[in-house]
């Protein structure tokens, strides 16, 4: 007894086809995770944990964070490309389900009618439900090609995390800096004052024909060494204070602050966690995982493709050859119409499909790999740099001390008459010196708390966490993990 097939049988055959693939799992990258940091630090938490707010407790500089998160241009587009992705994925997924459509036609005109002389005026009229040609994915091919897109979209989102990190990270490093260039101004405009007395002294000393012409033209260097030194500090404080308002969104401008950098506390030791959970923070090693899960999802549709493609379309409504008798007795009307198409001469079109995804999926585990070593490096060299300027700093701290002292003596000296103008113009030169380079190494000690919480991934309790990503339809996920990166605990 044969057996007739009705269009819903073909579609829920289809149905239970696609609902029995399976998509393979993704390739989990390898990653050589080095057992400890090469600079000892606390590994029971990591500074990442920590809100930024927290790293400075600042609420001055916490507002330009935010503004600089509601307003910068780079994160805006970042945030569109998440956009963009997304719907590229929406439209990729499409496919996987099949598309109706309603169709209404009336079509009247005066053509040849079998085998009689003259032509003869005919009229047809169709109104129904129409399945455009649909692939049915008995392979997972189309299913594949979703899931790739699906993880352009993780990538893409993960890529604007790491935008917001590295934002935030920019943000506080120029507001640094800028506090940095403020205790610079005020250390040369007080050496500057000093230096415009001790020319003045010079000066009542020669006119006194105590002191030579070789002397005041020491202190003459020495006044217009600090006024270069302060025409420098300006222009670079002014060109930090622009490059802060443009990441702000603003136009080039002036940044108010109210705090010292030496108010702000430091802290003894820096919590880096273990190298391990950097694989779970870094927002540019998900994304770099993401992108790899997304290759391989892409070489199985190239594979796939090989196979034969099985497609079906059909109609179903009203068909009458006039318009008034559409919905008469007996008008229905169906047509299914199931196809098969073998790939057999395609001038190896799908063979370098194939080894073009492969290729490009070898390129992304190498950049997942040179990610990953990267990362760890940040780690390090951010531990390195705070423990070396930590030391550093203490160290010049009593080079500073020991210069004043030394000016000091030295100028009391040069007014009794025992000792030359040179040592008081050696001892002011040294303690600016070191007085600016103290300056430089506690903004640089800071600047290394903030790029060690950037390596460490920080900054992920401003994620705006989505979870609003549909999956795959009847897909499987590769990995078992969830449709969007939830948020940090």
């Amino acid at each position: 007894m044969s057996t007739r097939w009705s269009p819903t049988m073909v579609a829920i055959a289809a149905v239970a086809a696609l609902a029995g693939c399976q998509l393979a799992p993704p390739t989990k990258p390898d990653a050589a995770v080095p057992a400890s940091w090469r600079t000892p630090a606390v590994t029971e938490r990591s500074l990442a944990d920590f809100p930024g707010t927290q790293i400075f407790r600042s609420d001055e500089l916490d507002a330009l964070v935010q503004e600089a998160l509601a307003a910068n241009a780079e994160l805006a587009i970042a945030a569109q490309r998440v956009e963009l992705a997304r719907s590229q994925y929406g439209i990729q997924r499409s496919y996987v389900l099949p598309q109706f459509g309603g169709t209404l036609s009336y079509e009247r005109g005066r053509f040849p009618v079998g085998n009689v002389d003259e032509n003869r005026v005919s009229s047809s009229a169709l109104l129904g439900l129409s399945l455009a040609t649909w692939e049915i994915d008995l392979w997972g091919r189309v299913r594949a090609a979703a899931e790739g897109a699906r993880r352009d979209v993780l990538a893409a989102e993960e890529t604007r995390q790491g935008a917001r990190v590295s934002l935030v990270a920019q943000v506080a490093t120029l507001y640094v800096r800028i506090l940095e260039l403020d205790l610079n101004l005020e250390i040369s405009q007080r050496t500057l004052a000093t230096r415009h007395e001790s020319l003045r002294l010079v000066t009542a000393r020669y006119k006194g024909g105590v002191a030579s012409k070789l002397e005041v033209q020491d202190a003459t260097t020495l006044v217009a060494g600090a006024e270069q030194t302060q025409a420098e500090f300006r222009r670079a404080l002014a060109r930090s204070e622009n490059a802060l308002s443009v990441l702000l969104g603003r136009n080039p401008g002036p940044i108010a602050r109210s705090r010292k950098l030496e108010e702000f506390p430091v802290p003894a030791t820096l919590p880096a966690g273990l190298p391990s959970g950097l694989l779970l923070q870094r927002p540019d090693i998900r994304a770099a995982e993401q992108a790899l899960a997304g290759a391989d999802a892409n070489v199985e549709a190239a594979r796939l493709a090989f196979f034969p493609t099985i497609t079906l379309s059909g109609l179903l409504g009203f068909a009458s050859p006039a318009l008034k008798d559409l919905f008469d007795s007996g008008r229905y009307a169906w047509q299914v119409g199931p196809a098969v198409g073998v790939p057999i001469f395609t001038a190896g079109r799908l063979q370098s499909n194939l080894e073009g995804t492969e290729a490009q999926r070898t390129i992304l585990l190498e950049q997942y790999k040179q990610t990953v070593r990267a990362a760890f490096q940040d780690v390090d060299d951010a531990l390195a740099d705070f423990q070396g300027y930590t030391e550093e700093r203490t160290a010049l701290a009593k080079a500073v001390a020991a210069n004043r002292e030394r000016l000091r003596l030295s100028e009391l000296r040069y007014k009794g008459g025992v000792s030359s103008y040179f040592e008081v113009l050696d001892a002011s030169r040294q303690l600016f010196e070191a007085e600016l380079r103290l300056t430089q190494v506690l903004g640089a000690q800071y600047a290394s708390v903030i790029g060690l919480y950037r390596a460490l991934g920080g900054g992920y309790e401003l994620r705006a966490a989505r979870t609003d990503l549909p999956a795959t339809p009847m897909a499987p996920r590769r990995d078992g993990a969830p449709e969007w990166p939830p948020a940090r605990p």
